[in-house]
């Protein structure tokens, strides 16, 4: 009778023990059973669930929770739709949950006045102020068109350049949403224009009599996403670009052989890897493209340029406030282009800081960049009640102190022009304080100095990685 007892102890000890191991091991698994989206006055739901990497009745781990819910907010701050997006567990039982996401959105009517500076970059520009480099108009958008993500753009620019244009943007076509189309189409003309590149600098040629370049443009894209963080583009573009005499008096080679009008199609094809937290200013995370360009196809023109461009970006974050951020690009032509189409270091992010009075063409090209960052201000939002619109009364600030350095070397096979800068080492580095805000908003405020010794102060309104 005892020894049965204690059988039957033992066995009622093995069977709680199995018992508590297989509900500790259910316990670190949650099943999704439904999705709920709040606030989504014009985004269609299935626009939301697009940008989820799961889906409803698949298996999370318990412990892995926090991150795939932030991961969601972040693919739905990425889109653009969006001002701010939190996203919630609500738990039925210890193995079921609700996810619950609340959204409030952008101002998707966009009828606002132009006001752009025709120069390389902003600090160019604020050496002469010259408002004969200005651009202003009327840019009229329709962003979030249909509640599909899509976009409608107007554009009427009169100034340094008068230019008339539309665009339409599908990002879905199809029922899976992985393709997507966009057409655009522009004329533009221009009384000046910058004919060539000497002594690090732009040279330009101007007309009151004539307008010295015209072009027509036009443009059908063709986007697969296959997977969240995937993308491929191609675009197929035509370009009948017609200059006066004058100009290539002045620079032959400005168009492809001597010619004054240039007629060509261009096939580009781009594939890019994003999972970085927040896309305008990213604190965590990878993104890498790759992009291969053509200019001028076969029978269609005499023009035969090809080349392609490679960027590679990385953030850690090293402790609640401190924060790395680097970036490799290159780029390597197999065939050159005539001047209209080369490029170098000047424009946008594609510069070493500390040189943006210059232009730096080539048409090999490697830069890298490092920045250390330390949040002053982390997601901090100010309810301002005087604005009645509610897209706009919630304003969130991020503020980074950083100490960067860069270096770059552009490759130069034409070196009738003296420029100096190109064919040799460059370097800079310096201090930031970076402002971050909603609709995309960054305000960069740098002091730089660089390798000649050259020390500024210089504005930029994206981020520097």
């Amino acid at each position: 009778m005892l020894a049965n007892t204690f059988k039957l102890f033992v066995f009622l000890f093995f069977f709680q023990e199995v018992s508590n191991v297989f509900a500790q091991e259910a316990s670190t698994y949650v099943v999704v059973k439904e999705v709920k989206i709040i606030g989504n006055k014009t985004t269609k739901g299935s626009i939301v669930l697009r940008e989820i990497p799961f889906s409803i009745y698949d298996t999370l781990q318990v412990a892995s929770l926090s991150d795939e819910l932030e991961r969601v907010k972040n693919n739905l701050l990425n889109t653009s739709l969006f001002n701010f997006v939190t996203v919630d567990p609500v738990y039925f039982d210890d193995q079921n949950i609700s996810i619950f996401i609340t959204v409030e959105e952008r101002w998707y009517w966009w009828p606002i006045p132009i006001f752009e500076i025709q120069e390389s970059n902003f600090n160019t520009w604020w050496v002469e102020k010259d408002f004969d480099k200005a651009n202003y108009g009327m840019f009229l958008s329709k962003q979030n068109f249909r509640g599909r993500k899509e976009t409608l753009s107007f554009l009427f620019q009169d100034g340094y350049t008068e230019k008339l244009g539309v665009k339409y943007v599908v990002p879905y076509v199809n029922k899976r949403k992985t393709n997507g189309l966009n057409v655009m189409f522009s004329y533009s003309r221009n009384r000046e224009i910058s004919y060539a590149t000497s002594n690090n600098v732009r040279d330009f040629y101007r007309s009151e009599t004539e307008y010295v370049q015209k072009e027509i443009h036009s443009t059908i894209g063709y986007e697969l996403r296959p997977k969240l963080y995937n993308k491929h583009n191609f675009n197929l573009d035509y370009s009948d670009l017609s200059v006066s005499d004058s100009v290539l008096n002045l620079n032959e080679d400005y168009l492809f052989k001597g010619e004054t009008n240039m007629q060509y199609f261009s096939l580009n094809y781009s594939f890019k890897w994003d999972k970085r937290d927040v896309k305008n200013y990213p604190t965590v995370g990878s993104y890498f493209d790759f992009k291969l360009f053509k200019d001028g196809l076969g029978a269609f023109s005499a023009l035969n340029s090809f080349y392609m461009t490679s960027h590679l970006k990385k953030f850690w974050q090293l402790s609640d406030n401190i924060y790395l951020a680097s970036s490799i690009k290159t780029k390597f032509t197999v065939k050159e282009s005539p001047y209209y189409l080369q490029s170098g270091f000047a424009f946008g992010n594609d510069l070493v800081r500390g040189y943006e009075l210059y232009v730096i063409n080539g048409e090999n090209y490697g830069l890298t960049k490092l920045q250390l960052r330390y949040s002053l201000l982390k997601n901090k939002v100010f309810n301002v009640s005087a604005i009645r619109f509610e897209q706009f009364n919630k304003i969130p600030l991020n503020i980074y102190l950083g100490a960067y350095f860069d270096a770059g070397y552009a490759d130069l096979k034409n070196k009738q022009q003296n420029n100096s800068l190109s064919n040799t080492a460059l370097y800079g580095g310096g201090f930031s304080l970076d402002f971050v805000s909603y609709y995309d908003l960054v305000l960069r405020v740098e002091y730089s100095i660089n390798r000649l010794n050259e020390k500024g102060l210089f504005l930029h309104f994206i981020a520097p990685i």
